[in-house]
């Protein structure tokens, strides 16, 4: 930035507003017939409930019900397989898998879904039907502790021979008898699927007794990521402004010639704020380290100053050291060392959030200012970073690791006593083998008093 030229202010302001409106008008068309295209095609979102991790999968016959029915589950080859006794020993036996997606009122919404699919095989006496239960917590007639009291929206299907059942979402409806054992009002009684919380699928209603197999493969729930409703709004949302841009560029291409008669005040302004820019370039140079990136100590003094919230209860100083750092620098050299102490910060730096603050205090110790964290959160962050450098990839083997003290500010510290605090739980975390963090409690949770230190010279 030193000694660079303000940029020439032109002697005639070209009038390209027309111009550039009619390149924007163009892109537009392109990407609304583009993403018109893509919605009816693609933009596909698909939820495959049979292999979702966070979903519990489970097989039930009828037993719980007054029935006979048994039933098991198997899997292999990305199948799961339920293998049902079905005994008509009751009006309506079953066997069926349940897909429990919550089990606190807080469910999976598929309002914004079309379709659902179930790739089935399935082999046993008479008809081969399955229905299959969208279950809606609503909380004006459902209970946590009663599964019973969730919506039950439903649908008994004929299982094709081969390849997958098609289902749009719209034809489910609410089970009659679920509204009668509720007495739900006609006014809530429609389908809802925004909340659904269970999802089951089971032998039909009029199925034969005997012995059945149903292969399920995937039960998944299709839609797009942007509905063709949300998506029409933003399109025309798109259009609308452009239409109101075209008169609003126009006047700032007449306001723009007329600043052009002002072409002294605007050569002044550019040249003010490329100084400004170059001053603030210096201000970064002397409160950054310039082998780490980290700020140094008059960066974190210029830090504290200009943003003094940062000390506001509750906030944490983690003080981490490289272990064995003297050894790195003796066996591989310094370029070696150097090569180490940017990977560290670069490691650190991407760990910690934005508001942190990353100080290089000296040599291979480096400060971290967590405001807005306790002690126990800074403890949880220093033991992630800790398991990250353990697993990164270092440019000398064996890998790196590090120590870390932490101390929580109290309302009677300033922010040297943190530090000293924290470099006393660092040494602390040394003595006790390294690789490791150490929280500072309270003086009565560390170390005795008459303990003695290393020498700050001595290698950690």
């Amino acid at each position: 930035m030193r000694g660079r030229p303000p940029p020439p202010v032109a002697e005639n302001a070209p009038a390209h507003s027309p111009s550039f409106m009619r390149h924007v008008t163009g892109m537009l068309m392109a990407v609304t017939i583009g993403l018109l295209i893509w919605h009816h095609y693609g933009m596909e979102r698909v939820i495959d409930l049979s292999h979702r991790n966070n979903v519990m999968l489970e097989v039930q016959g009828d037993v719980s019900s007054g029935g006979s029915s048994v039933a098991t589950l198997e899997r292999g080859d990305g199948v799961l397989r339920l293998r049902c006794r079905l005994m008509r020993t009751i009006d309506w036996p079953s066997c069926k898998y349940l897909f429990v997606i919550s089990q606190t009122g807080k469910g999976m919404d598929l309002s914004e879904f079309d379709s659902v699919s179930v790739d089935v095989h399935y082999r046993g006496p008479g008809r081969h039907a399955l229905r299959l239960m969208l279950m809606n917590f609503e909380p004006e007639v459902s209970t946590v502790s009663d599964w019973m009291s969730q919506k039950i929206n439903e649908l008994e299907f004929e299982v094709p021979d081969r390849g997958v059942a098609g289902i749009p979402l719209n034809v489910f409806h609410t089970a009659t008898w679920w509204i009668d054992y509720k007495r739900v009002p006609l006014a809530a009684s429609g389908v809802r699927m925004d909340n659904v919380t269970r999802v089951e699928l089971m032998t039909g209603a009029a199925n034969q007794a005997g012995e059945h197999i149903i292969d399920l493969r995937s039960l998944r729930f299709h839609g797009k990521w942007i509905s063709q409703g949300r998506l029409y709004m933003l399109l025309m949302g798109a259009w609308i402004l452009c239409a109101v841009s075209w008169p609003l560029v126009a006047s700032l291409q007449l306001r723009r010639q007329l600043r052009h008669s002002s072409k002294r005040l605007n050569l002044l302004s550019e040249v003010n704020r490329a100084l400004q820019l170059e001053a603030r370039e210096l201000v970064e140079q002397v409160n950054t380290d310039p082998l780490t990136g980290a700020l140094n100590r008059q960066g974190l003094r210029a830090a504290l100053m200009s943003t003094p919230a940062i000390l506001a209860a509750p906030m944490s100083v983690v003080f981490t050291d490289i272990d064995h750092f003297k050894h790195i620098n003796d066996q591989h050299g310094h370029d070696a060392g150097d090569a180490v102490l940017r990977q560290f910060a670069a490691e650190i730096t991407a760990g910690i959030r934005s508001s942190d603050k990353l100080v290089r205090w000296g040599g291979e110790e480096f400060l971290i200012i967590c405001s807005g964290t306790s002690a126990e959160q800074a403890r949880v962050l220093a033991e992630k970073l800790r398991a990250g450098l353990n697993n990164a990839r270092w440019p000398i083997q064996p890998g790196i690791t590090a120590s870390f003290g932490i101390a929580e500010l109290t309302p009677n510290d300033d922010i040297g006593d943190a530090i000293k605090r924290a470099d006393e739980a660092l040494y602390a975390a040394k003595d006790a083998g390294r690789d490791r963090v150490v929280v500072d409690l309270g003086w009565d949770d560390m170390a005795p008093a008459d303990k003695p230190r290393a020498p700050l010279s001595a290698p950690r």
